[in-house]
């Protein structure tokens, strides 16, 4: 038996039903069903540019600057922004996406 701490995440929704209200939600890391990463490079204008990134190739194109997000999916079919949450999130995100490969 292992022990376990509880943890939630605050992210944004990836497609609301009303794109004016950009609300964070609360999402338990145990009705996280999937991961999806997606990976992006920043330019001088903040704007991150989606760039497709084949197996093995990722270490290389970190060192290219290419950085990685996640697109969450939870249990209710909801997608969430993986980048929208803190820094301690986005580390839990990457710790568990490490322990699944």
């Amino acid at each position: 038996m292992h022990d376990f701490i509880t943890k939630s995440i605050k992210l944004h929704l990836v497609d609301p039903h009303d794109p004016s209200k950009r609300t964070r939600v609360l999402l338990s890391l145990t009705h996280l069903v999937r991961m999806e990463p997606e990976y992006y490079l920043e330019t001088d204008g903040g704007r991150r540019m989606v760039s497709a990134v084949g197996a093995g190739e990722e270490s290389a194109q970190r060192e290219r600057g290419v950085k990685r997000s996640f697109i969450i999916f939870d249990d209710m079919g909801n997608r969430y922004e993986g980048y929208a949450g803190s820094r301690e999130a986005q580390a839990l995100l990457e710790q568990i996406w490490s322990e699944s490969a």
